[in-house]
């Protein structure tokens, strides 16, 4: 699922994958005082190949625990992990890190990630609310996600109960994908309820996190992966919040990094929707449906991006289109298929299980022939 990995099969122990798992690490470091030293020196390889900065950022005892040799094992347990897990790892000196990310004080030193990871170049913003919403509520964000994916702007959020998992939901069924952020590891997803929506983003979209696969979810991750939502949204919509709600902490980042926020108004006599027309009164613009956002923002209607859009009943997506064509009555194995499209592997498997769905094509001992639908 993480396509362009760099693992531990293809890089040496002392490069940049692993110099940003070690920042990551250390005790003590954080990533204010470890942004402060990736901008200075360029590089997580840098940062450690001068301790003599370390410790006058943060001190002798982090710089000493930086360069602890016992700091290796686990090192080189979180790329085995990895590896086993098919988890991609971008560092902050890749040049495939997010941009918008590094405008944050505090970046993270790496991100993990399944699944498509130039998700993040599309038009996107943050769908964001209360885990307690309510019917009313859900149903708004599930229309906004759905609504706003077919017309081709990705939908961002945290896969929390309650509106989070609305917005995935509606724009999975949108066609174009959804992308998801966890404040945990990404093999360790809160809520497990959630899991089959976290398998199917992956499959459809992309799941990123600052944190090593088999960390646990804290109350305390949850601040810090909502300063990763504000940093990578164009906007910040919020559908529901009390006051005090986790979603508003989402809006302090947005505000601080100069993002729009935008929020949908509710009942007066709602406390769900206290913090949203809060909102509203001091300044948010208010959102009834896709086309407010689309305006707000002056993105007009952008065109849905044909190679993120599933199939109707009677159409193919390019990515299909160019497997139906491989494909005969002579067996062609994955790895062969991978290879002639040339297209990210979580993208091609996902295009293979829905034409299987759809009698298109079929899987046999071999690999995959056309089947009755695709002829």
């Amino acid at each position: 699922m993480g396509s362009g990995r760099t693992l531990t099969g293809t890089e040496p122990a002392g490069g940049e994958v692993a110099a940003a798992v070690r920042l990551h690490l250390t005790p003590g470091l954080g990533d204010r005082r470890g942004g402060r030293l990736l901008r200075e020196l360029g590089s997580a390889r840098g940062v450690v190949d001068h301790p003599e900065r370390v410790e006058a950022v943060a001190g002798a005892r982090v710089a000493r625990s930086l360069t602890a040799p016992s700091l290796d094992r686990e090192v080189e347990a979180v790329l085995r992990r990895c590896d086993a897990l098919e988890i991609g790892l971008v560092p902050w000196a890749d040049p495939r890190y997010p941009p918008p990310l590094r405008e944050v004080h505090d970046p993270p030193p790496l991100l993990f990630f399944q699944g498509d990871l130039q998700r993040w170049k599309k038009r996107r913003v943050a769908v964001v609310g209360s885990r307690k919403a309510t019917p009313t509520g859900r149903r708004t964000a599930e229309r906004l996600g759905r609504d706003l994916s077919r017309v081709g702007v990705g939908v961002w959020s945290g896969l929390a109960l309650g509106v989070d998992g609305a917005a995935h939901r509606g724009a999975l069924e949108g066609g174009g994908g959804t992308v998801a952020v966890l404040g945990a590891g990404l093999d360790c997803p809160y809520p497990l309820a959630h899991r089959p929506l976290l398998q199917r983003i992956a499959r459809e979209g992309l799941v990123f996190s600052e944190f090593p696969p088999g960390t646990r979810p804290r109350p305390h991750h949850f601040p810090r992966r909502n300063r990763i939502l504000a940093a990578m949204a164009e906007a910040v919509i919020v559908v529901e919040a009390t006051p005090g709600s986790g979603a508003l902490i989402t809006v302090d980042h947005a505000q601080d990094l100069g993002r729009p926020v935008l929020a949908v108004p509710g009942s007066v006599e709602s406390e769900q929707s206290r913090g949203t027309n809060a909102l509203i009164r001091d300044g948010a613009a208010l959102v009834l449906e896709a086309q407010d956002v689309l305006d707000h923002l002056q993105w007009g209607t952008p065109s849905p991006d044909p190679a993120f859009l599933r199939p109707t009943s009677d159409s193919l997506t390019p990515c299909e289109a160019r497997i139906t064509a491989l494909l005969g009555p002579v067996p062609l194995p994955l790895e062969e298929v991978l290879e002639h499209t040339g297209l990210p592997p979580s993208r091609v498997l996902a295009a293979l299980t829905g034409l299987e769905i759809a009698d298109r094509i079929r899987r046999v001992p071999e690999g995959w022939v056309l089947g009755p639908g695709g002829r």
